[in-house]
């Protein structure tokens, strides 16, 4: 029986290969790369043409990667960085850009080669540096990552090597610092007033009038029933219909499509992200009656807000600044048109805001259905109706391990684990004021300070819920509205005054700025800084309401202003440079605001016309299209009874805009649900011994909506069950089926990975003849498993078989001298002298250390072969 124990181990669990020491090789193209990390991804293809100097390296990098690695005013924190390939990738595109630093993140074994090779450590700088994990917290305070995250600067990449997991080192890695960089985001840019939620409070105002207050503990000591989006819902809705009258609901708008298919219409329906991904998720909403109110952020976003029918009423503040008093004992007292007292709206999702909602309105027990914040076991994230749920399970995520209200063990992303700490701080809050959290639902996560309890035994009241107070306190009458326009509309005619003065002090401060660092007569310098400070005060104190939104609008670019861009001690041609981009961001923000303003105003004062009966319909329809808002041709069509042909115009306008998004969302949802996502995921488990997380991957892909393109995926999981169970009679025909059905072109990083897991099966079964033919055939895909190839055929005494396939290494990595040696003691031991010189030839390929033993060794092996074959001819002709 051939020996087979010392065969190499066919995937790679960790970096620390017994094939050979870990080092750094020389392609045919001149790239110096691991080839067992990066072989897939720098190797030439068979017939593929290369100019002269060209590197396939960093062509393979610029086609993947583009200019997303060189924005400004980032932090990109990177997994692996592809045998330093990709840190000259980033060093070869000069200048870089301003105020931008890259930390790559390598295992110690990576790193530790990487650091000694000269042409690496000439390229790490105060720019861009090259750490392993237990240096984490040093880097993350040299380079501001609070502050990077603050300006949403921090991005996290993924190398090509990484991307493709070819070791659990890797795996380990990104997900480590994927939950890591996403709690610490959630900690750092909670309740930030950033650019997209300003502008959408600013786009809410035409179309905001009730709030709150009035409703505030009206419901004093009753029960609430808030509705989430996750799985669970599915399995409590039939009892929610049931009951429907007994209960007050309180819903986030993104399971109205659920809620309709079961007839049921909540009391408050609640929405407050500030993106278009709202509307697409929500859009069914539209279709509850009057009797449900909408219940929006001031930031939610206005697509929703300028469409909704009915009734609403809005959180926070409906300006964006504080309203200044009567300037003098003259003027008359102004009526405020922010609420004081208003529910303060919290994240870091809806349905935590629907919590702070409920206590508001004065309810004392607060049960949850949908509210899961973990994965289903069949993998779903959402209750059926949502985008979702159609596109399957989620398969590319950070897994968090949590435990269910049952005890079991299920998953949850990083975001969802930060909403679960959340809830808890909210619980842990509401207790001592007598509100206490419910969470029927067995699969949830568990949530100290959320007591578990099955909805059917809370003790609900017997008789219907009486909304009454609510429906009586929300009263608005035409001459309050009209007056409420007005009012606001001579604020923002005010704010574009004021913001425009902002804009011309900013430019009179560029002017002092350049006069102080360019003056010839240094005696005037003092004057043009007491210029400077005097336009900063008048902007502080005598238009604090302008600098405030502008400042706020400009917040990421003024943040920047504090980072270490390009130095870390300021001479004055840098100090005069921070100077005027402070200034010139005002400025430029300031300019984008006064046309928003502007076209609020027109808004307005289609809002005013809405509230005249006498006006035409197709008047304030053509206004609606002129202004870019066609979602609020469905509050005319209700409120005033329009028949359909009149609004049709204006109602195909919004469909043509909705069909962009639902396109949009569509490819969103598919990206991280095609079965293809599932790899990464299905790898790390196995690496790991999961066979709880990976047996509930594989039931998540047997439920794919896609079934044809899972099968193949889900084939595999079961073939990596089947081998953590000991059992490779049962995992070879799981892998057979993957052969049959992946796409080779589609699947090829599937097909790689499963030949790797047949060829190690084959060798559990002593069949080491079809381990050598997997690895040959998955180094069609992956040349750098010709290596284990070679190694495999030499055990099986298949020298010819070695030798062919380290000649087929060697081709694409001549600089490898481990390989350079091994196939040299096989020509010299089958008696090819021919064979020796081509390895002489591949020599000057090798590390310059190397190359001097090497050499002498294959002369020396040259020499005694060539030697031996002259001993033999004497004897053959001694014998003749």
């Amino acid at each position: 029986m051939t020996d087979t124990a010392n065969a190499p181990a066919p995937y790679p669990d960790s970096l620390s290969p017994g094939d050979g020491p870990l080092e750094l090789v020389q392609t045919q193209a001149g790239d110096w790369i691991f080839p067992a990390l990066n072989g897939l991804h720098f190797s030439p293809q068979d017939g593929q043409s290369l100019d002269a100097g060209t590197s396939p390296a960093q062509e393979a990098l610029k086609a993947h990667f583009r200019d997303r690695l060189h924005q400004q005013d980032r932090l990109y924190i990177i997994i692996g960085s592809d045998s330093g390939q990709l840190i000259r990738f980033i060093q070869g595109k000069q200048p870089l850009p301003r105020g931008t630093r890259w930390l790559f993140i390598e295992p110690e074994p990576l790193a530790a080669i990487l650091k000694q090779t000269p042409g690496i450590t000439a390229l790490l700088d105060d720019y861009v540096h090259l750490i392993t994990p237990d240096a984490w917290e040093e880097a993350t305070e040299l380079l501001l990552l609070n502050d990077y995250f603050r300006i949403g600067g921090v991005v996290f990449e993924r190398s090509l090597a990484a991307l493709d997991h070819p070791t659990a080192d890797y795996l380990q890695l990104v997900d480590q610092f994927d939950a890591e960089l996403t709690r610490r985001r959630y900690v750092t840019t909670a309740n930030l007033g950033t650019a997209p939620f300003l502008s959408a409070q600013l786009a809410n105002t035409p179309s905001f009038f009730a709030n709150l207050v009035p409703l505030k503990g009206i419901f004093k000591g009753k029960k609430a029933l808030i509705l989430a989006g996750g799985p669970s819902l599915d399995t409590q809705i039939d009892w929610i219909k049931t009951n429907r009258h007994r209960l007050f609901l309180i819903a986030v708008s993104r399971i109205s499509a659920r809620l309709l298919s079961a007839g049921i219409h909540p009391d408050l329906i609640a929405t407050v992200d500030p993106y278009p991904v709202s509307l697409t998720v929500s859009r069914h909403m539209f279709d509850f009656g009057p009797q449900t109110i909408l219940v929006a952020g001031n930031h939610a976003y206005p697509g929703i807000v300028n469409r909704w029918p009915h009734r609403k009423v809005h959180t926070d503040l409906i300006l964006p600044w504080d309203e200044a008093e009567s300037s003098s004992e003259t003027d008359e007292p102004r009526q405020k048109i922010n609420p004081v007292g208003n529910l303060v709206s919290v994240g870091p999702t809806v349905t935590h805001t629907c919590v702070m909602l409920a206590t508001y309105l004065g309810f004392t027990e607060i049960a949850f259905a949908g509210l899961d914040l973990c994965h289903a076991p069949d993998g779903q994230t959402h209750a059926q109706g949502s985008s979702e749920a159609a596109a399957g399970p989620l398969l590319d995520y950070t897994a968090v391990k949590v435990t269910t209200n049952l005890g079991q063990t299920a998953w949850t992303t990083p975001d969802y684990f930060a909403g679960i700490e959340t809830l808890q701080d909210m619980a842990e809050h509401l207790g001592p004021q007598g509100i206490s959290l419910i969470n029927p639902s067995p699969n949830a996560a568990a949530i100290k300070g959320v007591r578990f309890q099955p909805l059917e035994k809370i003790d609900w009241p017997d008789e219907p819920f009486d909304r009454r107070p609510m429906d009586e306190a929300l009263t608005e009458s035409p001459e309050a509205v009209i007056d409420h326009l007005n009012r606001v509309r001579a604020a923002l005619t005010t704010m574009a005054e004021d913001v425009q003065k902002i804009e011309r002090l900013a430019q009179l401060a560029l002017e002092s700025n350049r006069a102080f660092f360019n003056t010839i007569n240094a005696e005037r310098q003092p004057l043009h800084q007491r210029r400077m400070r005097a336009i900063d005060r008048l902007m502080r104190t005598r238009l604090p309401e302008a600098e405030h939104l502008v400042k706020t609008m400009a917040h990421r670019e003024l943040v920047a202003t504090d980072l270490p861009h390009d130095f870390f001690a300021l001479d004055a041609k840098q100090a005069e440079a921070l100077a005027n981009r402070f200034y010139a961001t005002i400025q430029q923000a300031a300019k984008n605001l006064h046309p928003v303003l502007l076209d609020l105003d027109y808004r307005l004062e289609t809002r005013l016309m809405e509230q005249d009966r006498q006006q035409d319909p197709s008047a304030i329809l053509t206004r609606y299209e002129e202004g870019k808002e066609p979602e609020r041709v469905l509050w005319l069509a209700t409120n005033w009874r329009l028949a359909p042909e009149i609004t049709a115009r204006t109602a195909a306008a919004f469909d043509a805009q909705i069909a962009k998004l639902l396109a949009d969302d569509r490819k969103r949802n598919e990206e991280r649900r095609a079965p293809k996502a599932s790899l990464r995921l299905a790898e790390m488990h196995f690496s790991q011994h999961n066979k709880v997380a990976l047996a509930a991957l594989a039931r998540a892909l047997s439920r794919h909506p896609d079934s044809e393109q899972a099968k193949p995926y889900a084939a595999y999981l079961n073939g990596l069950l089947a081998e953590l169970d000991q059992n490779p009679l049962e995992a070879m025909p799981a892998y057979e089926t993957v052969l049959n059905h992946a796409d080779a072109s589609r699947d090829q990083l599937l097909l790689d990975h499963c030949l790797i897991r047949i060829s190690a099966v084959s060798l559990s079964l002593d069949d080491p003849l079809q381990a050598n033919q997997a690895l040959d055939t998955a180094a069609l895909f992956n040349p750098s498993h010709w290596a284990l190839s070679g190694q495999l055929a030499t055990l099986r005494g298949d020298l010819a078989h070695a030798i062919e396939a380290y000649s087929h290494y060697l081709a694409r990595f001549p600089g490898d001298p481990v390989r350079i040696r091994r196939i040299a003691a096989l020509f010299n031991e089958l008696g090819i002298t021919e064979g020796l010189d081509q390895c002489l030839a591949l020599v000057a390929f090798c590390n310059p250390a190397d190359q001097p033993a090497l050499r002498q060794d294959l002369n020396a092996m040259r020499h005694a072969r060539t030697k031996a074959d002259g001993d033999s001819g004497s004897s053959n002709a001694r014998l003749s």
